[in-house]
């Protein structure tokens, strides 16, 4: 049976595998104006390090951070110069100096930090896996691979997303939803 466990008793999985979830990831390393999330999950995040357990993610959940925090950062490019919704596409932002930047900005902290203190996970989905990731539930195709891969490998997932209160697999969490299970 999975083990929802609160971010405040992260000392009890000592020495477990530990996947970062990239909402979490998020909360670490971008400002989102979520400061308790943000403040729980970079504290979880050292005492994870400091006990050092190991550190997984996927190319999905890198590719999920590039691609939310780079929106992000147009988003903030729109607000900071007073631009209307609308009158910059994103793929201009991208193409611009100013997407570029930002972008390089992601990039070193995903190759300097997050490189660096995980490892990378990765599988070779059967046609049946992915077929099994196409029925319709609480979770998004995404969270099915990061299910799947979890359950494959004893890892305890570190999430916010309350879409996994269902999910057979051991969760590190701070959201009230996925505790009250």
């Amino acid at each position: 049976m999975a083990t929802k466990y609160s971010t405040r008793d992260v000392t009890v999985i000592n020495g477990r595998k530990v996947f970062f979830d990239a909402n979490v990831l998020i909360y670490i390393f971008w400002p989102t104006g979520n400061y308790n999330w943000e403040k729980y999950y970079s504290s979880t995040f050292g005492r994870l390090l400091r006990q050092e357990n190991e550190l997984f993610v996927d190319y999905m959940v890198i590719s999920e951070i590039i691609n939310r925090t780079h929106r992000s950062e147009f988003e903030k490019h729109l607000i900071a110069n007073e631009i209307p919704q609308g009158v910059l596409k994103y793929k201009q932002y991208r193409d611009s100096e100013d997407g570029k930047n930002a972008l390089k900005d992601i990039n070193l902290i995903i190759n300097d930090v997050i490189l660096d203190k995980f490892s990378i996970i990765g599988k070779s989905f059967t046609k049946t896996d992915i077929q099994s990731f196409l029925t319709t539930d609480t979770l998004d195709f995404a969270d099915k691979v990061i299910n799947l891969l979890c359950k494959e490998n004893s890892f305890i997932l570190l999430t916010n997303d309350a879409d996994f209160k269902n999910a057979d697999i051991d969760i590190l969490t701070s959201n009230p939803a996925l505790l009250s299970v």
